[in-house]
């Protein structure tokens, strides 16, 4: 649980997506012997703290969140063994580990699972939620409700054997565990929790927390679509329910009496308010140390909107949606990261994307992640600038179960409408979950030096000249400008780490300009960013002593644009300015 000397609070953490890492033994697949041969590589960028996304047995319906034995490891991985072996290489070098934690759901292969459809009488009959079905006026069985799943089709699958229908709000091989049932929660606890616990693992990232519990009366959704059987869910019925608090509460206490307050937890929160957040970050609910908000990657657009409609946000917004996350350092702590396993490449989704800027705004939206408040996550292949997929990928590059559900429902709904199918793929290309899951450009040898053969989903082609060996040797290069932003990032941990967070000119659509206050109101840092492809000004707050600043970093080695009558940004620029408060003496010591 949280104090002031939390390790987690000042941790650089970074995200690795196994099955896109390092392949070790050439077969395609990434695993956990190359995560181990990469470590050092870890260490020098200054991270020492590894969020490993899911690596248990699974079918890999969902690339892991399917799980089917928590105590196993999927075997294209590796071994336990392998895994006792990360755990203790990460801490001879200094680094803490935390795993995913898959248990709003589990595979339909799980053990659990298989008992539980077999009857209504069984031991496990429970432990997963299972509904009767309705009839409709021609005496037709139907599904409970309307409710279309997140990645399309009912939420509900019949199963003969009960003559019931369980609930997935995922995938149709994902069956929701009923969270209501304790013995549900005492075996997610012993298999999923403390068995990882105990060989060493130091917290967890809780997936899908918000979405524990489900209103039991399973009522209808609104009907917003009217032209679609299923309905999108609604967040009332599915989200933030009173139960899952009292939840987190028994965990916590359960994990504190095995293991001690120093245990990490993580919340998935999309989609969720402040006063909620609140509730579950707060120090002294015993729940949450923190939560990974969304907002950032979706301001501006609707959470139900068609992908080839969302939007690239516009700055202010943006600006809005890292405010409200700054805000929960006032009432716990906070997690920043502007890339991960389910998004685009920031510099895709924030930035120009592969082109002339793209070393320019990889370099910016870096110093933007190093000088927000609370614990950072860089995700794999961000420290070098990696960039989206591009317009030729295929369909059949595409390896996302959402995504190819997505283009299958699209050619359901528009089976001629060719301009639709491949704004659909477009939509894809730019927001899908792929962009992110690409292998990463370790090398310019075939296959990005990831593997010796063909990977099991596409390389990037601009690895050539985006990868790690290039840019170690790149004084002016996305990596080697990771590595000075985060030991600045420590050398100021007071004001970058901890420290308030206060925004300026808000309303300006070209640049993000923030201060950052540590324990000494007087002595300030001044961030200032070029979110554009043109020159622009430097905004100097009014209450800064404008004569006191003195610039830290910069991310553009070209010559400065300053002149006698101000300060000027190039395109994609940022700036980080030592500085003081007005009505300071710039000469006290």
């Amino acid at each position: 649980m949280t104090s002031d000397s939390s390790w987690w609070k000042d941790a650089i953490g970074y995200q690795i997506w196994p099955a896109s890492f390092y392949d070790s033994n050439n077969d395609g697949m990434g695993d956990l012997p190359g995560v181990i041969s990469k470590l050092d590589h870890l260490k020098d960028l200054g991270v020492d703290l590894i969020w490993l996304s899911p690596v248990y047995d699974s079918p890999q319906a969902d690339m892991g969140y399917d799980v089917r034995d928590y105590e196993s490891i999927w075997d294209k991985f590796g071994t336990l063994k392998h895994m006792d072996t990360l755990i203790v290489e990460a801490k001879s070098r200094g680094m803490k580990l935390i795993m995913d934690l898959v248990v709003n759901h589990t595979s339909d292969e799980h053990a659990w699972f298989q008992e539980s459809k077999k009857s209504r009488t069984n031991p496990k009959s429970d432990w997963y939620i299972w509904r009767d079905p309705k009839t409709d006026a021609q005496g037709q069985r139907r599904p409970p409700n309307n409710w279309r799943a997140a990645f399309g089709g009912s939420v509900w699958t019949y199963v003969a054997e009960r003559d019931q229908y369980y609930l997935h709000l995922c995938l149709e091989k994902q069956p929701d565990l009923n969270w209501t049932n304790p013995e549900t929660r005492a075996a997610i606890y012993s298999t999923a929790v403390d068995f990882w616990l105990r060989r060493g693992v130091d917290g967890f990232r809780m997936d899908s927390v918000v979405a524990f519990w489900k209103d039991p009366r399973f009522p209808d959704s609104e009907v917003t679509k009217p032209d679609q059987e299923f309905q999108p869910m609604e967040g009332k019925y599915i989200m933030n329910g009173a139960p899952v608090h009292d939840w987190l509460k028994e965990l916590r206490a359960r994990i504190e009496g095995d293991h001690g307050p120093d245990v990490v937890l993580i919340g998935e929160l999309p989609a969720t308010g402040t006063d909620e957040i609140v509730r579950y970050i707060d120090p002294s609910a015993k729940e949450l140390d923190m939560i990974l908000d969304f907002d950032h990657f979706m301001a501006g657009n609707d959470w139900h909107a068609d992908l080839s409609e969302r939007t690239r946000p516009a700055l202010p917004l943006l600006k809005d949606a890292i405010i409200k996350q700054q805000d929960f350092m006032q009432s716990g702590w906070t997690s920043a990261f502007t890339e991960n396993h389910d998004n685009p490449r920031s510099v895709d989704r924030f930035g120009p994307g592969d082109g002339e800027y793209r070393n320019a705004a990889s370099k910016m939206l870096a110093m933007f992640l190093c000088t927000l408040s609370g614990t950072i996550f860089l995700y794999q292949g961000q420290e070098i600038g990696m960039t989206n997929i591009d317009a030729s990928w295929t369909r059949a590059d595409i390896r996302d179960a959402a995504g190819l559900d997505y283009l299958n429902e699209t050619e359901r709904k528009f089976p001629h409408d060719v301009a639709k199918q491949e704004a659909a793929l477009q939509g894809l290309r730019r927001l899908g979950r792929d962009n992110g899951r690409t292998p990463v450009q370790w090398s310019a040898a075939p296959y990005a030096g990831f593997s010796g053969v063909q990977p099991w989903i596409r390389v990037i082609d601009n690895y050539k000249a985006i990868n790690v060996t290039y840019q170690e040797n790149d004084p002016d290069g996305v990596l080697l400008f990771w590595r000075r932003m985060i030991k600045m990032r420590r050398d100021y941990r007071n004001q970058l780490i901890r420290g308030r967070f206060q925004v300026y000119d808000k309303e300006n659509l070209k640049t993000f300009t923030y201060v950052k206050t540590g324990v000494d109101p007087a002595e300030i840092l001044l961030v200032v960013l070029n979110f554009g492809d043109e020159n622009a000004d430097v905004f100097v707050p009014g209450d800064v002593n404008e004569s006191s600043m003195r610039l830290l970093i910069s991310t553009s080695s070209e010559h400065p644009l300053d002149t006698e009558h101000g300060r000027r940004l190039h395109p994609w620029e940022g700036r980080l300015y030592s500085c003081q408060r007005k009505g300071t003496d710039v000469n006290s010591s």
